[in-house]
């Protein structure tokens, strides 16, 4: 009988925790937080993430990206936070399934993939989703079988989080068929003419002014690069504004008129992405949609619940890259 000691990053490796450069598999990970609320349903988050860095330290993997991938299943609707007296909990979501075209579909919440419809092997590690062949009614009923019940992309879609941010921002519920995209807009347009702050001419600034379609780019880069700028035009801009330290910015929009510049704060970056979508609706240019065959490309950063839609729909392929079936369901078409 031979022993073979191994190393903690060959043990890592051998167990799928890191990709073929060394670093965290955020597949991984999503499987780690996905198999303990199985096990334990409703549970403390800091429990969750706990055991999940566990996971990670026992192959000295770094765990920085746990919160992100936890956010990541928060967004495909496999979980949800909730409150349990002064505590943030995790609630396991309805195991349910979403078509996604080519035969595969993706399974959501507290199910295992059943042997007769296995999963998809050789994914990305940036990819959290189950994947799993589904072809004909006899794997649709194996799966209903096991308590998963099938939805489409529209109906796993709806309500869009947008809707969130108009409602926390009125006190009043929002519906979608009275507050369309482009209506959202103007509500934080108005927004800003009386919430707004006065800021300083010399208060650093940077907002998305370039032309939707090309190299997007980072407001926290050195330099100006792709759309972002500093040299604002009349009008209400995405942007976001310095706050305490280097490392601080705020999600904001900016209303310049002439010498007079207001700033309203928005409540994170989630809904500053469904400003920039949303102004993109009601004033233009319309951000841009890339398809090249099977794949799809996206040219500006998308909230959170519009990219766990693309990885519902299509296979990650790259940064905002997804490959999607030709019998897809196409997630632009249900957003009004």
């Amino acid at each position: 009988m031979t022993i073979e000691t191994l190393t903690r990053a060959q043990l890592a490796s051998d167990l799928g925790y890191t990709d073929v450069e060394g670093k965290p598999s955020e597949r991984a990970i999503a499987q780690f937080m996905r198999d303990a609320l199985g096990r334990w349903g409703l549970c403390p988050k800091r429990a969750l993430l706990k055991h999940a860095r566990d996971q990670l330290r026992a192959g000295d993997v770094q765990t920085d990206t746990v919160p992100r991938v936890f956010e990541r299943l928060v967004a495909l609707g496999e979980c949800a936070e909730v409150g349990v007296g002064y505590e943030a909990y995790v609630a396991p979501a309805e195991p349910r399934w979403v078509a996604s075209g080519g035969g595969l579909a993706v399974l959501l919440g507290p199910i295992a993939a059943p042997g007769e419809t296995p999963r998809l092997a050789s994914l990305d590690p940036t990819d959290v989703a189950v994947r799993v062949h589904v072809e004909g009614e006899e794997h649709a009923a194996t799966l209903e079988a096991r308590g998963a019940r099938q939805v489409s992309l529209e109906e796993w879609l709806h309500p869009l989080a947008y809707l969130h941010h108009a409602a926390r921002r009125s006190g009043e519920a929002a519906r979608g068929d009275q507050l369309g995209l482009a209506t959202f807009w103007e509500r934080l347009v108005d927004a800003v003419s009386v919430d707004g702050l006065q800021i300083d001419p010399d208060a650093e600034v940077r907002a998305v002014v370039g032309e939707p379609g090309g190299f997007f780019g980072r407001h926290t880069a050195a330099t100006f690069e792709g759309r972002w700028r500093d040299d604002l035009p009349d009008g209400v801009w995405c942007a976001y504004r310095r706050g305490h330290g280097d490392g601080h910015w705020l999600p904001s929009l900016i209303s310049v008129d002439g010498e007079d510049r207001r700033a309203l704060d928005l409540f994170n970056g989630d809904e500053w992405r469904w400003a920039l979508l949303a102004r993109s609706r009601a004033v233009g240019p319309e951000e841009i949609v890339r398809r090249d065959g099977e794949e799809v490309h996206v040219t500006w950063p998308l909230p959170a619940q519009l990219r766990a839609a693309m990885d519902i729909a299509g296979v990650p392929t790259g940064v905002w890259r997804w490959r999607l079936a030709a019998d897809a369901p196409d997630l632009w078409a249900l957003l009004r």
